[in-house]
């Protein structure tokens, strides 16, 4: 007699802890992106500026704070599994990842690190979309 295999369950009221994992990179991003804008506008010298494919560091400071907010925001709808949280966390995550690719002549590291958790971030948000409401 065949055996039918249960669908996969999944943590307190049905939740993968994958999604809370992406919902709270997005958070930490969107602090890292808020501290980077206020670095950039107050303390510019911490950037190698002639190594950044715009050198002006007011518009980065302004882009950095924007993008940290837009994250944070993200962060905390994913977190709430809403709709609007998943379609913005992916797309403010591609944008970020993007963002980061102006950045890699400076920073190369640090940006393809950043770029590798925003895939995972767009990954588990897109392969668990039933999650959200």
């Amino acid at each position: 007699m065949a055996q039918h295999s249960a669908p996969p369950t999944y943590g307190p009221a049905g939740r993968s802890g994958l999604v809370t994992f992406a919902g709270i990179l997005l958070i930490i991003a969107g602090a890292f992106n808020l501290l980077d804008g206020v670095v950039a506008l107050a303390k510019d010298d911490r950037f190698r500026v002639a190594q950044l494919l715009f050198a002006d560091l007011s518009a980065w400071g302004i882009w950095w704070l924007v993008s940290g907010l837009l994250l944070l925001y993200a962060g905390y709808q994913v977190l709430q599994r809403k709709d609007i949280g998943m379609m913005l966390g992916i797309g403010f995550a591609g944008l970020n990842a993007f963002t980061q690719l102006m950045f890699i002549g400076a920073y190369p590291a640090w940006s393809i690190s950043i770029m590798v958790l925003d895939l995972i971030v767009i990954y588990a948000l897109s392969a668990h979309s039933d999650e959200f409401e």
